[in-house]
């Protein structure tokens, strides 16, 4: 029997960062193909977990022979009214050359705020590095704030997969372009 999906910020993002960081201490999850890091073959097999509860079909590259719908990972809700209910881009950026990393998690952002979705999960790495952390969230909130094409209701969750341990919320109260958007830190 499935439930009807619906999306708290805090409990989504204390509930995977906890699973997965269980998940890849495990070592229990299985390969994907394409991807090389444990935490987003862990990422997406969680997703893909929770997608099944909610009677949601995962996409996302290598379920079973697919192959990704333009973002990293969706739920998709089939039948009448059939919609995204979740839309993911994961970016780790580059733990060597970490400057071009807010560039890099804003290119894929900019991916989220054009896709329609309830629900759009930004997940990046600042490799334990606060100014990066810092740079990612000012550069995701500048995009934010200069898309002209919100639709209220929306809701964005950015998390710092790092040891760091931050996320952050915006829910999208109007349509159309609002320079006043900002994400709140959830911890």
């Amino acid at each position: 029997m499935s439930k009807e999906f619906s999306f708290s910020a805090p409990e989504f993002a204390n509930s995977l960062r906890s699973e997965v960081e269980g998940l890849t201490k495990s070592g229990q999850v299985p390969q994907v193909r394409g991807e090389f890091t444990l935490w987003t073959h862990a990422v997406k097999y969680w997703l893909d977990l929770r997608a099944h509860e909610f009677d949601l079909v995962p996409i996302y590259t290598d379920r079973q022979g697919m192959r990704e719908f333009m973002l990293d990972f969706i739920w998709w809700q089939e039948g009448p009214g059939s919609r995204t209910v979740l839309a993911c881009e994961i970016e780790w950026g580059n733990s060597r050359d970490p400057r071009r990393n807010p560039e890099l998690v804003a290119e894929d952002f900019d991916k989220l705020l054009s896709f329609k979705a309830s629900v759009k999960l930004m997940i990046f790495d600042s490799y334990s590095k606060i100014l990066t952390q810092s740079e990612v969230i000012k550069k995701l909130t500048q995009h934010l704030q200069e898309y002209g094409d919100h639709r209220a209701g929306e809701q964005y969750l950015i998390m710092d997969i790092s040891p760091l341990k931050n996320d952050w919320y915006c829910k999208i109260m109007s349509d159309g372009e609002d320079s006043l958007l900002h994400f709140d830190p959830l911890n």
